[in-house]
């Protein structure tokens, strides 16, 4: 995957989290463009949480230049054999002629990734996170 910041428009996160009581579930949609960072947390469906935040320019040449660090590929798709209740990462980067250039998807369960994405999903999920003014606060826990 080429990491160039002047490929890359557009990367969108989506966290899904574990099976837990409603006032427990966050899941999230991180979407990062040239000059933007948008988030929306659900419980099961509720919108808690829509809004959008400015970004720098550095931060997104940061998060563009950083993906090769994060060894995020995709890989030949690895079923979780019945295990249940994990949680789960997706990732699109699109690149500024609308091309996808990676999509795929990380399920945590038992202890073990399945799914079509191999390397530091989590890690460059915190990332984002962290481009996030105060990101807990926004998870209305």
């Amino acid at each position: 995957m080429e990491n160039s910041k002047t490929k890359i428009s557009r990367i969108e996160y989506h966290f899904s989290d574990s099976s837990v009581p409603p006032p427990y579930h966050r899941s999230y949609d991180i979407t990062v463009v040239h000059d933007t960072i948008y988030l929306t947390v659900d419980s099961y469906g509720e919108i808690l949480t829509d809004t959008s935040f400015a970004l720098a320019k550095e931060d997104f040449e940061e998060i563009c230049d950083s993906l090769p660090s994060f060894n995020i590929k995709t890989c030949d798709k690895k079923d979780p054999d019945g295990c249940v209740g994990g949680t789960g990462e997706q990732l699109k980067i699109i690149d500024a002629e609308n091309n996808t250039i990676l999509s795929g998807s990380v399920y945590y369960c038992g202890g073990e990734s399945y799914g079509t994405l191999t390397g530091d999903l989590k890690g460059f999920g915190y990332l984002l996170k962290s481009k996030i003014p105060d990101f807990k606060s926004q998870l209305k826990e």
